[in-house]
């Protein structure tokens, strides 16, 4: 079909591309055919100008480079996983939707950007606020339905959907989108233990992961190092807005304007001898039966409010306002004197053989030169960076917050107790890893001398280990955090729960 559209080498240049894209493409029928429309139709466009590429005059060329037309599949697994949800409950079906939006709104931000050279750092928030929006609605949904009974397929994308930020990450994206995505596993895993004999949800957990997955390969195959803009298009703030910030065929009229509303129907009102009426013995009843709801709405009487405990109220039986009054402001004093929270002082010094690293705030520049003979010990430290240069004995991190450690070597072994939201990178090799009541924490590893590394893990929870090549590219592997204990032989035997992947 594309043979006698084209022209001598350029057209067997097009033919030879798209003939290897289309070879390499999966997915149903209907999925093929609509990409292989899209770029039948680019193909027309370039024939009828003589055999010149797109220059951008017409507004639908734009959507048929390759790197619109291939967001297509992650638009087709959305709408797939909307399909899915439908049959389940509400809010799986809503935060579903929210999803769908934002894989909209990114497909639109994508047509921006074949049309608009790169904004500049001041322009780019309105230009992603479209994008930016949506993901926050799903966010709020989630923090706004804790106490649904379908939390976990909330909290599994909420915490996943931030990988569409990619926009934002360059180079390499990918790394910061395999992050995001790999937070969503330990909410996955939940779905899939508490609804395994329930129909629909080990679907809807696979048809998750197919949109992640499919949103990381476009990127990979096409916006590897950030996002490539068009350096001889548009303002980016100016095609944002005339493309109305929105999903939706180009070119499309806007929507008639909404109708005036009606005018208020007046409501007669009643007379007042209307309103007196029976006795409701039922909601006397409904009242009677709460038990002791009853009396949930009740004031507490302190035994200042009575009078045979405060002389003063003996001569009359009420409290005055005054009285209330007082007391109120006597208790608003007694909290204004409340004394401050305690602070510590900031430590960095060798004790004898012991480096000691305490209640650092915020330091990215925090360096100890060790010697094998050494200690250290690290505690209350958040939102830092300790490089230890050098061989030494141990390390051990206590009660740290988003805190990040770089080690030449060990001789012994580096403990990590209490923390949360840590990561530990070992250059050489160290022969034991402990991790213990610890939520997050990200190990890397250098493949060529870091795997005789023996982990071990209690009590904690998103621990990742990430094997680095020598390229820089790294693998990453979670560890098991739930167990299925059976008796089988005369024992019971555990062993690590069916992991959905």
């Amino acid at each position: 079909i594309f043979h006698h559209l084209l022209p001598g080498s350029f057209k067997l240049s097009y033919y030879n591309e798209y003939k290897s894209y289309l070879s390499g493409m999966s997915g149903d029928l209907s999925s093929l055919v609509a990409r292989l429309e899209s770029v039948t139709s680019r193909l027309e466009k370039v024939a009828s100008k003589g055999g010149a590429a797109p220059s951008g005059d017409g507004d639908d060329d734009f959507d048929t480079i390759l790197s619109v037309v291939e967001y297509e599949r992650v638009v087709d697994a959305a709408k797939a996983l909307e399909k899915l949800a439908a049959n389940l409950p509400k809010d799986v079906a809503e935060i579903t939707k929210l999803l769908r939006s934002v894989v909209d709104a990114q497909k639109q931000l994508m047509r921006v950007t074949v049309r608009a050279k790169m904004p500049s750092p001041a322009e780019l928030p309105a230009v992603i606020k479209p994008l930016n929006d949506v993901i926050q609605k799903l966010t709020a949904y989630r923090e706004s339905h804790r106490a649904s009974k379908e939390f976990n397929h909330l909290s599994a994308i909420s915490e996943a959907v931030p990988a569409f930020g990619w926009v934002c990450v360059a180079p390499r994206p990918i790394d910061y989108m395999t992050e995001m995505i790999g937070a969503a596993d330990f909410y996955l895993n939940r779905v899939h233990k508490d609804y395994k004999d329930t129909p629909g949800h080990k679907e809807w957990i696979k048809g998750v992961r197919d949109v992640f997955g499919a949103l990381k390969e476009y990127v990979k195959e096409n916006h590897k190092q950030g996002v490539k803009w068009n350096a001889e298009g548009g303002n980016a703030k100016d095609v944002s807005a005339k493309l109305g910030g929105g999903g939706g065929v180009p070119g499309a009229p806007p929507p008639p304007p909404a109708a005036a509303p009606p005018p208020p129907v007046a409501v007669p009102l009643k007379p007042a001898a209307a309103a007196v009426s029976a006795p409701n013995s039922n909601a006397l009843f409904a009242e009677l039966n709460r038990g002791d709801a009853v009396t949930s709405g009740l004031r507490k009487v302190t035994d200042d409010m009575k009078t045979h405990k405060n002389p003063n109220l003996r001569g009359s039986s009420m409290v005055t306002e005054a009285d209330l009054k007082k007391k109120k402001e006597a208790n608003k004093a007694s909290h204004a004197a409340a004394k401050p929270a305690k602070t510590f002082t900031p430590k960095l010094a060798l004790s004898g053989k012991k480096w000691e690293v305490e209640y650092q705030e915020g330091r990215q520049d925090l360096v100890i030169d060790a010697e094998p003979n050494q200690t250290c010990y690290v505690f209350k430290c958040n939102q830092g960076l300790l490089t230890v240069n050098g061989k030494t004995n141990s390390i051990t991190l206590d009660s740290c917050k988003k805190m990040s450690i770089v080690v030449d070597s060990l001789i012994a072994a580096l403990d990590i107790v209490n923390c949360q939201s840590v990561k530990v990178q070992v250059k050489d090799k160290i022969p034991t890893i402990s991790i213990d009541k610890t939520d997050g924490c990200q190990v890397f590893l250098q493949k060529a001398t870091g795997l005789g590394c023996e982990i071990v893990t209690a009590k904690s929870s998103e621990v990742n280990i990430c094997v680095v090549e020598d390229n820089g590219e790294y693998s990453e592997t979670f560890v098991a955090e739930q167990f299925k204990t059976t008796f089988q032989g005369g024992k019971f035997v555990t062993e690590i729960a069916e992991v959905v992947g």
